[in-house]
């Protein structure tokens, strides 16, 4: 009689098991539930909707919340990631510096955040050097965080067409610290690019960057580059 009282070490498992589940499922479920706007409001900013700056502001700040909700599924951090950059480029500081300053600051706060769930992410190591940048342009800091991302994206055309938009603007020491990726990048881009797109990119490169710019040129040699200087008929 007493055996068939006994449960089984499987069955424990099992309900083990399944309490840990259903426990997993419910946090997924609220967090949907307590992040769904914020993903809607980053969709309709990446699909260039309109959006008024006090949405935007709103939304921003409650993906802020999410650093201290500890929420790191990629869907939700990307979406926090969108909505922080846009909160930041709607402002002027020649204009609101306290309102630039903490929207600058907030943005870098979620990248941190943001890289601690996903690493290896190449467009967050570039948005982060980017906004560290706007910031205070820390040479070494900024080279170390571009590199990372071309380690990362060596060949993705898009966040190599990216980058070079940021390693246009940045300082020639900056440069100077990440040369070898600025390098990769400039020999990927005129190598592997497509002829129209790296041609709308390069249209004018900044005094920084061009003895870079041209030793890449030069170096690639004629057969890569002479296809830049046809016409684009899109």
């Amino acid at each position: 009689m007493r055996g068939g009282l006994l449960v089984s070490p499987a069955r424990i498992v099992f309900l083990i098991v399944t309490a840990v589940f259903a426990v997993l499922a419910s946090r997924e479920l609220y967090a949907s539930i307590r992040t769904a706007s914020i993903s809607i409001v980053a969709e309709r900013i990446e699909r260039g909707d309109t959006v008024t700056n006090d949405i935007a502001a709103r939304y921003a700040a409650r993906a802020i919340d999410v650093v201290d909700g500890h929420y790191c599924r990629s869907d939700i951090v990307a979406a926090g990631v969108t909505l922080v950059l846009a909160q930041l480029d709607r402002q002027n500081v020649n204009i609101n510096y306290d309102a630039w300053v903490a929207a600058a600051s907030n943005a870098r706060r979620y990248l941190q955040y943001a890289l601690s769930c996903m690493p290896t992410n190449s467009n967050f190591w570039l948005r982060l050097a980017a906004v560290q940048s706007t910031i205070a342009e820390e040479p070494l800091a900024i080279a170390e965080m571009m590199k990372r991302s071309v380690v990362l994206a060596p060949y993705d055309e898009s966040i190599v067409l990216t980058r070079f938009y940021f390693w246009n603007d940045f300082t020639g020491a900056t440069l100077s610290a990440a040369s070898s990726a600025v390098d990769g990048d400039l020999t990927t881009m005129l190598k592997l690019g497509d002829r129209c797109r790296v041609n709308a990119t390069m249209k004018a490169v900044s005094p920084q960057l061009r003895p870079a710019f041209d030793r890449i040129w030069a170096s690639v040699g004629e057969g890569a580059t002479a296809r830049f200087r046809q016409r684009c008929s899109r």
